[in-house]
């Protein structure tokens, strides 16, 4: 009963406490420390027998007690007697993954068994989770009970705890399963904010921001102007309920609070206006349903919010600044605007929104219309276009969402006036004078873009500037701080804009001292930013007294600036001023605010674009500070002062913007007016139009404010033209001379600077107008380029690369406008034109009347991938289709004496590519010996030609070839600035090919350079010269190739190395592909690593093809070798990599988590860790404890082709796999070990933003813990990546049968197992077998005759090496009906696995249907040797596909024996000759083998021509029906190569070669100097009548027919299990199986000749038995089984097959079964 007579009445309500209210009840309650009046309200208001607080894990720990305790002690205040209500609380585990039914249902029936009653009330005390949980619990408990809402997070604050609506996920999608309930009251505290983790914070900011942003621009304007302030309260600000952060976090929830309150009493159940809170929602929920977990729900927003705006800004409803705010303020809050923003690539780098799959989500929303799919529409800030979402087609969503635009040209001219954006130069000098100066300036034309965007954000940090939007965001209202300045609190990111890099580092040296304990300003951008000069700069400010130091590489950005005491000292600034112009305006700009007057001297050098310079003075004197130039010099005065702010100040448009409209009226004969620019412009790029155009023959009409073109019939080329006063404009003017027609080129010169812009603007230009079929040659300054016929351009294939450079997409656009009819141009990145013309596509299809669409090349890249069905059988066929490869050209460096030549020449040899020898190039260029060129110019000389002729060779030579440099190379700057402009090194920055360091041990280079005296030295210690160079090989290379074992005798081998090694770095990765790295099958496939435990490889390499038996990986242990020196541990890889043909699994395993690296040496770890992926290991396993967040990302970004395995070992047994619903009880622990307890959960949430395959590796204390574990993968999204999940110790070995991704296995001949438990792939397959994971299958081979047949002995004892329970028997028939039920019969019973098909069948199977697919192999060849069965995804049953392996064994013994042969130089390939003995049904498998290897003529030898015409009209071959010229030469060869190489397939059974005269094959006719290899088919003996004649008469290498017959069973078996076969086993099994003349071994016989039934075996009777010395042998008794009568056997004695042998003893052992 309550006490209302002596207990007091209660806490006052807080001072702060404001009530909203919803649904005509003030229910809501904002404030700050709201407990005691909480628990108060509640217990006097919300009268129940039973308070339920409910709570996850993670706020349990912080905020559960104090409620629960705030509670029981108002309850002990409220009530005397036995009837006080109960408090009881509940945790259940975090995250979205909890809000399910199951969750529900557990926590309804804990509260039935603590006997909750309908007078109960629920408190949820969490985020959105536990609200829209508890909510639902409360809606359906008792059929309804009240609840309270008390959310923690922001996001729960504004959005889920305030309208009623509750839910639960399902594996259909979220809420899809909820009611509406409105709680009793919703208490939101900012008290809890201050526990919030950031993330969150900004999480639920999204959704403030989003309010703001559809309801209430002066909240937007708050939260624009005061993001730091806002932030503040999460960052760990003390602040009080009157404090400057707490009042303005209360004003801008509050707001966000009162828009969803007035919206949900409107429109409680969502009929429209409810609808406009979900601006952002609509992507962004698609966004979120395929990068969640990863990315957060308001982040998701974030995304979806920038792209909405976008939409409705294409469709005319809102304008550039509107959006330009809303993505400036969610970027000033740490909150994603794009899915290539470095926020989503850090967390999510392997999943990708492909924009059919988005399209599909966004189908299933409760705001469309049937299948319109409806979207809120922003009007400007604070305001929708309909009070609801408006209906958007599809079309429209697709080309705002896909990363590349289509450009189709229009079909006619047009006459067009358009308004371009403003001055990008202009506006970033405007912003930066009107922050500096005094008093308040409104801007007016500025320009809303990405670059503007940031240097606007910097500002604030910077200044602290205040700001405000007029006339609709067209005017920006800055209040200047007249040049105080302060240290930013965090670093300012600039992205890729240079302008505000080279500004505002002068602007950060102005700043006189640090504050609150932050002493330096950082000023850093994106990679592409990180690679762009600004030493020029820096060393003009160092030199003048200012601190500035480089966080990264020299000369370039991030810069750290350390205040002084008193800021720029002033005075005498000497400035290098022949790179940009922007060093000299930034200087000038800030110099006024300097301690002294400045006088900045550019003398003594050309100073480049000068208009910039003159254009910052003009700008300068508008803000009242005058600068005096002395009269014929580049010297520059500038006094001391404050700039005064002009009450108005215009920005005019973009000259360079301008450019792109023009040129579209040139290029497509139509008239355009730019209506806001014109001869009075102060930009050198408003000359374009008369400079360019009219020269080229456009007509020209210019006013001081307007421009207008009007397109000629044909462009005319200008023989030069200088343009460094437009240096920018030259791209639109490459576009425009490409399609000039006329006697001279077009150069361009004067544009020297563009190659260090966002990209190296000259030579991208010749690069990708070659991809329209245009020819461009770079010039020392400049471009020339040879125009065509527009009718001969062509469609660039695959599109074109811009380079995340803006005038590249544009000017290429306008050049897509000129492809003849039919044509279109897809433009990637399309996003980069927001650096100046964020609506540049809007503009082109809006105004210019272009047709435009979205193409996401991912979905290009789905389009052409084969039907699932098709997927599934190409994943184990005999397909041998090689990698795609990327063909970048490959640049080689390291020491002179390394191997860079060999190696260059063996690459360019294995991937048919160019080799250039820089040493050679050099003294071709030049006309003269290195030494020579050295003694008369000197070294320093040669180092400055050597960089520019290997700039020069790149741009001759960006694809197809590989360049070996001279060591020197990196000796440089300028050469190490090209190389890392080549390799693209920095994380995200375009790369445009691959630089390797090729490393060889330097005492052996130093021993062979000791004798090389062919090129001069340094004439120092080459340990030295080591020693230096060595950091540079690195910082210019992405990966390192490491040469062991380099004599002469190993070389083969080490070109063999680097083969492989370019080929997995080279290849481009496929999405959705089967496999993993290094073919390693990819899930649901079962794969394994074994863990070489030695200390040494080389001790391991005797045993290496024993221990791998099976395997799909090798693992080396690091942590386990002798030593850790890196140089050490290179070459054990590399010894690894050349002994192994498996990927290998790159391993530093700590002490604490089971291995033995030092747990504190966590540099040294994470070096190794970098080494192993520049040496190319296919995974790296990586521990992420001990590393910055810095550090894994830069692992990320450096891992090319390489996978991370992100790991996580526990040794204690003491890490939870689940966690159960009842209470907070877990799993396998007492209570007191709850709080401390770590849960698998929460590490998988921790690896999942680094890993490509998460590892998680528990101890097993017993046997449920195995089944927790797999309720644990169970739970996991069916989307989620590749899991290695077990359990260590022997109670774990279940777990390790039942783990499928690479599972970690040991072998009997390893010293020691890796792992506690670990065991063997025979065990895992036994034990699978044992639970019933695998089933035995039986496997068949069908022909006859076939009782000789090795096959039986070949799989089975590779089945019974991996421990598979598979059996393989002979089936014996020549009735193809025997074949067909004896497969049908298997199939139906599950027990078919697979089968071989020998004569007569090969044909057969496929015209009586016996498979019902057959692989593309098959289907050339004519023939099936080969049966499997894979299920079909459609309709879940097993199909039955035909294949050829006869193929693979000929293809794989002839490239193994090809590999070896004295072939070609790297530029004269000879030619290779493919000849095929006889027309058999096997010569079609020959002649598709010879095809496949290349061949380049096609040969077929048969004695009846007849039989070899259907050949030859099939394969292109030619009948030679002379076998002494078969092997004639062909026309050409020269006398440095082979004359020819011949590929001789004999498919002539044995028998009869005797008798074909093949001694003419070698007769005078044969070239002496030819070369070849000769496989033949037939295997019994295993020296033929044709290989004796080879062996005879050649050199050549001959391949016996057992080799391949082992070879294409070997692909059977992997076909088959999925699984490599066991080689040597096999091999050792075939051979004991077979005499040295191919026959059966006699004392085998029993075991091989074996009839089987067509049903089940069930009984076998021996039918004859024969012995004796014959000189004829029956290959086989013949059975005939009457399986339609069901007869017993019957046995015929007539027409036996026979074959003449030797005389030899046999027992002849026949047996047949009956039914």
């Amino acid at each position: 009963m309550v006490n209302t007579t002596s207990a007091p009445s209660g806490p006052s309500a807080p001072a702060a406490l404001t009530k909203v209210s919803i649904l005509g009840k003030e229910t809501i309650l904002v404030g700050l420390g709201l407990l005691d009046y909480l628990v108060n309200d509640v217990i006097s208001n919300v009268v129940a027998s039973t308070y339920i607080v409910v709570t996850d894990r993670n706020i349990a720990r912080v905020h559960l007690s104090p409620l629960v305790n705030a509670l029981q002690a108002e309850i002990q205040r409220k009530y005397s007697d036995s009837t006080k209500p109960r408090v009881l609380s509940y945790v259940m585990p975090p995250g979205e993954a909890a809000k399910t039914r199951e969750v529900k249902s557990a926590i309804e029936d804990w509260a039935l068994a603590n006997k909750c009653t309908r007078d109960s009330c629920f408190l949820a005390l969490g985020g959105g989770v536990i609200g829209d949980l508890i909510g639902f619990v409360a809606a359906t408990f008792m059929r309804g009970v009240p609840f309270i809402q008390i959310p923690t997070s922001l996001l729960a604050m504004v959005d889920s705890s305030i309208g009623g609506k509750t839910a639960v996920d399902t594996p259909h999608g979220k809420n899809l399963v909820g009611s509406f309930h409105q709680p009793e009251r919703i208490f939101i505290d900012l008290n809890y904010l201050r526990t919030l983790p950031f993330r969150e914070f900004v999480n639920g900011l999204g959704e403030v921001i989003k309010t703001a942003a559809i309801w209430v621009e002066e909240d937007f304007d708050l939260l624009e102007n005061h993001p730091e302030q806002i932030l503040a309260l999460s960052q760990g600000a003390d602040g009080g309920v009157d404090s400057e952060e707490v009042q303005l976090l209360l004003r801008v929830i509050l707001g966000s609070v009162r828009v969803k309150a007035h919206v949900v009493t409107a429109d409680e159940k969502e009929g429209g206006l409810r609808g406009l809170l979900n601006f952002g929602h609509s992507i962004g929920h698609a966004i979120e349903a395929i990068l969640s977990p990863e990315m957060l729900h308001g982040e998701c927003v974030s995304l979806g919010m920038v792209r909405e705006a976008e939409i409705a800004r294409h469709l005319g409803f809102l304008n550039d600044v509107a959006v330009g705010r809303l993505v400036r303020c969610l970027q000033a809050y740490g909150l994603p605007v794009s899915l290539e923003d470095k926020i989503v690539k850090q967390r999510v780098p392997h999943k990708h929104c492909p924009v059919d799959q988005l399209l599909d989500i966004m189908r299933i929303d409760k705001k469309n219309q049937g299948d319109k799919k409806k979207i809120v529409m922003l009007a400007g800030i604070g305001r929708t276009v309909e009070p609801r979402a408006s209906v958007v087609p599809d079309d429209v969503i697709r080309k705002i969402l896909s990363p590349a635009m289509q450009v189709t040209p229009p079909s006619a001219s047009s006459s067009v006036d358009i308004k371009v954006p403003g001055s990008k130069s202009l506006s970033n000098r405007a912003l930066v004078l009107a922050a500096l100066g005094e008093g308040e300036c409104r801007l007016h034309g500025l320009l809303h873009s990405d670059d503007v965007q940031v240097m606007l954000d910097a500002l604030q940090k910077l200044v602290g500037i205040t700001f405000a939007w007029e006339n609709d965001g067209e005017t920006l209202v800055i209040t200047g701080g007249g040049g105080r300045l302060r240290v930013p609190s965090k670093e300012v990111y600039l992205g890729n804009a240079g302008t505000a890099a080279r500004f505002l580092t002068t602007v950060c040296a102005l700043i006189p001292t640090g504050r609150d304990g932050i002493e330096t300003a950082v000023v850093t951008g994106n990679p592409r930013m990180q690679q762009r000069p600004i030493g020029p700069l820096v060393d003009a400010l160092r030199n003048n007294g200012v601190n500035v130091e480089y966080r990264g590489k020299e000369g370039s950005l991030p810069l750290e600036i350390k205040p002084n005491g008193s800021g720029l000292p002033g005075g005498l600034i000497k400035l290098s001023a022949s790179v940009s112009s922007q060093y000299v305006s930034s200087i000038l700009i800030s110099a006024p605010y300097a301690k002294e007057p400045v006088t900045l001297d550019l003398s003594g050098e050309h100073v480049i674009s000068q208009p910039y310079i003159d254009m910052t003075i003009a700008m300068m004197d508008s803000f009242g500070i005058k600068v005096d130039r002395v009269n014929g010099t580049n010297t520059y005065k500038i006094p001391r002062g404050v700039y005064k702010n002009p009450a108005n100040y215009y920005v005019e448009a973009d000259a360079s913007s301008a450019t792109y409209p023009l040129a579209y009226a040139a290029i497509t004969g139509s008239r355009v007016t730019v209506t806001n620019i014109g001869s009075k412009s102060l930009q050198g790029d408003a000359e374009f139009a008369i400079k360019v155009i009219a020269a080229m023959g456009g007509k020209v009409e210019q006013t001081e404010t307007t421009t207008t073109v009007q397109g000629p019939t044909q462009l005319l080329p200008i023989e030069t033209i200088h343009m460094e006063t437009m240096t920018d404009a030259f791209l639109t003017a490459s576009v425009l001379a490409a399609v000039a027609m006329g006697k001279t080129t077009t150069k361009i010169t004067g544009i020297a600077n563009q190659r260090v812009k966002e990209c190296n603007r000259i030579a991208v230009m010749v690069e990708q107008l070659a991809r329209f079929g245009v020819t461009a040659s770079e010039l020392p300054d400049g471009i020339e380029i040879q125009g065509i016929d527009r009718a001969l351009l062509r469609n660039p294939e695959g599109g074109v690369k811009c380079y995340d450079d803006h005038r590249v997409a544009m000017s290429f656009s306008i050049l897509a406008c000129a492809l003849p009819k039919g044509g279109n141009a897809i433009i990637k990145e399309k996003k980069c034109v927001e650096k100046t013309w964020p609506a540049w596509w809007d503009a082109l299809q809006n105004k210019l009347g272009v047709s435009l669409a979205g193409i996401d090349l991912e979905d290009e890249k789905q389009e052409l991938k084969a039907p699932a069905a098709n997927d599934a059988a190409k994943s184990a066929t005999s397909d041998l289709s090689k990698p795609v490869i990327n063909d970048a050209t490959v640049v080689l460096i390291g020491m002179r004496g390394a191997g860079k030549t060999h190696a260059g020449k063996a690459a360019a040899k294995a991937f048919s590519r160019k080799f250039i020898d820089m040493d050679h190039y050099l003294e071709e260029s030049l006309q003269t010996t290195i030494p020579e060129f050295i003694a008369d110019k000197g070294w320093d000389e040669f180092r400055r030609q050597e960089t520019v002729l290997l700039g020069e060779a790149l741009t001759k030579f960006p694809t197809g070839a590989v360049i070996a440099c001279g060591g020197g190379i990196v000796e440089t700057p300028e050469a190490r600035r090209l190389l890392k402009n080549w390799a693209g090194l920095e994380a995200g920055a375009s790369r445009r090919g691959l630089v390797v360091h090729v490393k060889r041990d330097i005492q052996d280079v130093s021993a062979y350079l000791s004798q090389d005296k062919t090129r001069p030295m340094y004439g120092e210690d080459m340990i030295n010269v080591w020693n230096r160079r060595k950091a540079w090989y690195r910082e210019c290379s992405v990966h390192e190739f490491v040469i062991v074992h380099s004599d002469a005798e190993n070389w083969p081998a080490v070109e063999s190395d680097l083969a492989k090694f370019l080929t997995f770095i080279l290849t481009k990765q496929q999405g959705g592909s089967s496999v993993l790295p290094g073919n390693v099958p990819a899930p649901p496939s079962d794969s394994f690593f074994v863990s070489l435990t030695f200390p040494d490889v080389e001790q391991a390499l005797p045993l290496l093809d024993k221990i791998s038996e099976g395997a799909d990986a090798i693992e080396l242990r690091v942590d386990l070798l002798s030593s850790h020196d890196e140089e050490s541990v290179g070459k054990q890889v590399a010894l690894l990599r050349r002994h192994s043909p498996l990927p290998i699994v790159y391993t530093v395993r700590t002490k604490a988590q089971a291995g033995k690296f030092p747990d504190a040496d966590h540099e040294h770890r994470y070096n190794l860790l970098v080494a192993g992926l520049r040496w190319g290991c296919e995974y790296v396993d990586i521990e992420i404890d001990g590393f910055s967040h810095d550090q894994l990302d830069a692992l990320v970004a450096a891992k090319s082709n390489s996978y991370i395995v992100a790991s996580y070992h526990d040794m204690t047994g003491s890490a939870l796999w689940e966690e159960q619903g009842h209470g907070s009880s877990l799993l396998g622990n007492q209570k007191a070990q709850q709080s401390v307890a770590i849960r698998f959960r929460d590490v998988y949430d921790k690896l999942n933003p680094y890993a490509d395959i998460i590892k998680l590796i528990g101890f097993a204390t017993s046997m449920e813990d195995n089944f927790a574990l797999q309720r644990f993968r169970a739970s996991l999204p069916a989307a989620a990546k590749p899991l290695i999940a077990m359990n260590m110790g022997s109670l774990g070995q279940l777990s390790r049968a039942l783990n499928l991704v690479l599972t970690p296995v040991t072998h009997p001949a390893l010293p020691t197992r890796a792992a506690p438990g670990q065991l063997s792939i025979a065990e895992i397959y036994r034990l699978r077998t044992l639970i019933g994971l695998t089933q035995p299958k039986q496997f068949y081979l069908f022909g006859a005759p076939i009782s000789q047949s090795v096959s039986p002995a070949l799989h089975n004892s590779g089945f019974t090496a991996l421990g598979l329970p598979h059996q393989y028997d002979l089936a014996e028939s020549s009735d193809i009906a025997f074949v067909k039920d004896t497969v049908d019969a298997a199939v139906k019973a599950g027990t078919f696995g697979g089968a071989s098909v020998t004569i007569p069948h090969k044909q057969d199977v496929i015209k009586h249907d016996v498979v019902q697919h057959l692989t593309p192999a098959a289907k050339e060849v004519g023939a099936v040797n080969t049966i499997f069965s894979r299920e079909d995804p459609a309709t879940g049953m097993a199909t039955l596909w035909g294949d050829n392996t006869d193929w693979i064994g000929m293809h794989s013994a002839i490239s193994e024996a090809a590999a070896s042969l004295p072939t070609s130089s790297a530029d004269q390939r000879t030619q290779v000759i493919g000849v095929v003995l006889g027309a058999g049904g096997t010569a079609r498998a020959a002649l598709y083998t010879l095809q496949r290897l290349g061949c380049d003529q096609l040969r077929i030898w048969n004695r009846t021509p007849e039989n070899a015409a259907p050949l030859v009209s099939a394969f292109g071959a030619t009948y030679v029906p002379d076998l002494s010229t078969l092997l004639a030469p062909p026309s050409s060869t020269t006398s440095t190569n082979p004359s020819a190489i011949f590929y001789i397939i004999s498919t002539v059974p044995a028998p009869a070669q005797s008798q074909l005269g093949l001694d003419a094959l070698f007769t005078t006719t044969h070239p002496t100097t030819a070369t070849g290899v000769v496989v033949d088919m037939a295997y019994r003996p295993k020296i033929t009548p044709l290989l004796s004649i080879v062996t005879k008469n050649t050199s050549w290498t001959c391949i016996p027919g057992i080799e391949i017959l082992i070879k294409q069973g070997l692909k059977q078996f992997e076909i088959w299990t999925n699984r490599k076969a066991p080689e040597a086993v096999v091999r050792e099994n075939v051979a004991s199986n077979c005499t040295k003349e191919g026959l059966p071994n006699p004392k085998l016989l029993p075991q091989q000749l074996k009839l089987i039934s067509v049903a089940t075996m069930l009984k076998s009777i021996p039918l004859v038995v024969v012995d004796g010395s014959l000189d004829i042998v029956w290959d086989n008794l013949v059975v005939c089984l009457d399986t339609r009568q069901y007869m017993s056997p019957v046995l015929i004695n007539k027409s036996f097959k026979s074959a003449v042998y030797r005389r030899r003893k046999w027992l002849m052992i026949a047996q047949a079964a009956h039914l």
